[in-house]
């Protein structure tokens, strides 16, 4: 028979923690305490309790699923990490959580996803919606928009309106507004939010930043008259620190996989990593597997690193060098079958490093149409039984390493940008006859990581599932992002995120990148032409 007195401090114990636990329930709590005299009850419920409340609870009752699950976990040793907190977590573009504004709790909230890819064509209107309510509140936490304190006035300062309260002509002088830049009529620019839109008059705008297309979120400072917003400013929300960004959502997990509380707070994992501070990542785009000349440059890139094996090498497509047609498949199934023949001549690399297959827009399985599912297993099935360490990955993908975060895309967005840019970054000669200015590559980074996502374009342009167009959200700012293109090979930094392009693996010397996540940098690598087997 359970010790009442054991019964009376574990109802306590849970009361305090605002938990709600039945006398049954209780019963086997203590029972397990008898069975393990050594454990000091306080301190052990009050673990049991405090993992109870990692697994997000939807109301205060317990139950005995709760239970065992926390006895579990409190039993391994506490340098120990949890069945969820994992050292390596690929993660699927169609379960990532979705972060939404709620008016109504003033503050974001993070909502599961459901699979859905043809929901009711409301949601087609919500996708722009969301993407502006999650800058709009971002933006009036800046200290540029913040209300200034009571009794002081800050003229530096700008208030942020609603189209609505333009339109009735309230204020006219040095108006700023947020919107989606869309055409409404041909040829002529609107901005529009929730409330309605407004005509732009955009020459004489001056664009503080560069790669402003259709479909972006923009703020727009100038002068209201005769129905039309004359502008004097044009530029992309303003960046919000990665940390500060975290700071709305505490310690739960908003980058997605099983884990219930965000792993970048993990003091084990932060010791993993840091006891492993060579651990590296290899990433790779445009692996041709149906050319000899690609096969024979992978082989040496992994000779090079048998004795130093990556945690993982991240192939992203295209993976044919030719159109699709009614070999592709067969094609594409042989070539893999002899990257994982190569794969297993290095023994280290076979049983240390993970794969990471990551479809590109033209690769076979999928429409054209983001997020993208992972290549089909039958193309696969052969590389998996020789390669069982492998993830066919969604396009978007985000990989979770220790602490760090890091989301990978297979799209040629700089190039798509560009084509559809307002503005293009301008380039200065100095004295010196050198360039100056905003390189391309740095103003893409800009333009996704203050637009919080990946593809700032209308549908027209790029195709978006609309339940799952939070998948392409960049909030809070991950790490490392990696958008493989068509584009040069390139590295830069913004808002404390690494922003890199592996660049064509076959068009550009055989180039790759190596990630370290320890020190947070990226390394540029290639195999010379004059390398040989």
């Amino acid at each position: 028979m359970a010790d009442e007195k054991t019964i009376k401090l574990i109802h306590k114990t849970f009361n305090i923690y605002g938990l709600s636990i039945t006398k049954k329930l209780s019963t086997i709590v203590a029972k397990h305490l008898q069975s393990n005299p050594e454990l000091d009850p306080e301190s052990w419920l009050t673990r049991v309790v405090e993992q109870i409340l990692t697994q997000n609870l939807t109301t205060p009752q317990v139950d005995i699923e709760h239970i065992k699950l926390a006895i579990k976990e409190c039993i391994k040793p506490e340098s120990t990490l949890q069945e969820t907190e994992t050292v390596l977590n690929v993660i699927d573009a169609f379960t990532v959580p979705k972060v939404v504004y709620d008016l109504n709790k003033q503050k974001y909230v993070i909502e599961k996803a459901d699979f859905d890819l043809f929901p009711d064509a409301k949601h087609k209107s919500l996708v722009f919606k969301e993407r502006l309510d999650l800058l709009w509140y971002k933006t009036l936490k800046h200290p540029i928009f913040a209300p200034s304190k009571l009794g002081r006035t800050d003229e530096n300062k700008l208030q942020l309106v609603p189209i609505e309260y333009l339109l009735s002509e309230c204020k006219t002088k040095n108006v700023c507004i947020m919107g989606l830049l869309s055409q409404i009529t041909e040829g002529h620019f609107y901005l529009e939010d929730y409330g309605g839109s407004v005509k732009l008059n955009l020459k004489k705008a001056s664009f503080n930043s560069s790669l402003v297309v259709e479909g972006s979120i923009v703020l727009a400072t100038g002068k209201y008259s005769d129905k039309v917003l004359h502008v004097d400013n044009i530029d992309f929300p303003p960046h919000e620190a990665p940390d500060e960004s975290r700071v709305n959502f505490g310690d739960a997990n908003v980058f997605g996989g099983p884990h219930p509380l965000s792993l970048r707070f993990s003091d084990k994992l932060k010791l993993f990593e840091d006891s492993n501070s060579a651990n590296f990542f290899v990433f790779i785009s445009e692996f041709w597997v149906d050319n000899e000349v690609v096969l024979s440059k992978f082989e040496i890139l992994l000779s090079g690193f048998s004795e130093s094996p990556p945690v993982a090498i991240v192939l992203c497509g295209h993976f044919s060098n030719s159109t699709s047609n009614v070999a592709s498949a067969k094609k594409l199934r042989e070539g893999f079958k002899k990257v994982a023949g190569i794969i297993s001549r290095y023994p280290l690399i076979h049983q240390n490093t993970k794969f990471i297959i990551v479809p590109g827009p033209f690769d076979l399985s999928a429409p054209k149409i983001l997020p993208r599912a992972p290549l089909p297993k039958y193309i696969m099935e052969d590389f998996l039984k020789v390669v069982p360490g492998t993830y066919l990955a969604t396009n978007p993908c985000r990989i979770q390493y220790c602490t760090k975060e890091i989301v990978v895309f297979r799209e040629n967005m700089l190039s798509k940008l560009s084509r559809n840019t307002l503005c293009y970054p301008k380039k200065e000669i100095d004295e010196n006859g050198q360039e100056r200015g905003e390189k391309v590559y740095e103003a893409f980074a800009k333009s996704i990581i203050r637009q919080s996502h990946l593809t700032p374009l209308l549908f027209s342009t790029i195709p978006v599932y609309w339940k799952h167009d939070h998948a392409l959200q960049l909030y809070p700012t991950p790490d490392l992002l990696v958008v493989a293109d068509d584009f040069q090979s390139y590295t830069t930094k913004y808002n404390e995120c690494q922003v890199t392009n592996p660049g064509s693996f076959v068009k550009s010397n055989f180039s790759f990148k190596v990630y370290c996540p320890k020190e947070n940098l990226v390394e540029d690598c290639d195999i010379p032409d004059d390398t040989e087997l």
